[in-house]
């Protein structure tokens, strides 16, 4: 089991662990002929993050088995916070070793070593199968723009949905603020709702801010939720990355 894969644009790749990594500080490389993915849950159980790239969206994808590299994500995101705009990663396993490098189209390489934690446990996070009432497609600045402004003011991020649009609410006791999307002023690109009520649900907002971040190299951005449902939100970035959460729902 090894392999040595190439990525074109770096920072997909360091907007997508650092998400990662701030919910989880250890996780699993999987590598396979399908492409590559990790998927992790926090210790509270509220957040289930994943992010994957087919074996199409790589320059180099050369594997020779399937193999899962339990790895520190803090300590790969932190080396990808050098990751500049033109900067390739590569990464490789030889079955005992990891590394990640970081390359410049001059050929300048920097080769970080990664210890693979052999042994440590790393927790089976299981795939999620949810019918979501809602879901709303949109460009991905009116994404990170709402939430920019709702997390300015609150800690807690309310959606709800009508056959007409999205509302995204935030508030505190000293501010109230509320966004309406729809497809007819251009905030959605598609809108579906399937249910016959209104759907409604608040979730604690914290989580979602690296993925809103990541949203800024992102080619769109995909909301579903419903009552009593999670959240999902599905940041789809250059070269079929995609990066995913699930945010619980908060008891009201």
């Amino acid at each position: 089991m090894s392999f040595n894969i190439r990525f074109l644009d770096a920072r997909v790749w360091r907007y997508s662990l650092s998400a990662v990594a701030d919910l989880v500080d250890v996780g699993s490389f999987r590598v396979s002929d399908d492409g590559f993915r990790i998927r992790a849950m926090d210790p509270s159980h509220v957040a289930l993050i994943e992010f994957s790239i087919p074996r199409e969206g790589f320059e180099v994808f050369d594997v020779e088995g399937e193999a899962n590299v339990p790895i520190s994500i803090e300590a790969v995101a932190k080396i990808l916070k050098r990751a500049s705009k033109r900067d390739e990663l590569v990464i490789g396993y030889d079955g005992k070793s990891a590394w990640v490098s970081l390359a410049t189209p001059h050929g300048f390489e920097r080769r970080f070593s990664v210890p693979v934690l052999h042994g440590s446990a790393v927790e089976e996070v299981p795939e999620l199968k949810i019918d979501f009432p809602v879901s709303a497609s949109m460009h991905p600045q009116v994404f990170h723009s709402s939430y920019k402004i709702i997390s300015e003011i609150g800690e807690v991020l309310t959606l709800q949905s009508t056959p007409e649009g999205v509302k995204i609410t935030g508030s505190s006791e000293l501010a109230e603020a509320e966004i309406l999307l729809t497809k007819d002023t251009g905030g959605l690109i598609e809108h579906n709702h399937s249910s016959d009520n209104v759907e409604r649900a608040s979730y604690t907002i914290d989580y979602f801010d690296k993925v809103a971040k990541a949203s800024s190299i992102a080619e769109e951005a995909l909301i579903a939720f419903g009552s009593d449902k999670p959240c999902k939100v599905t940041i789809s970035m250059p070269r079929g990355a995609r990066l995913v959460l699930y945010v619980a729902p908060r008891s009201e």
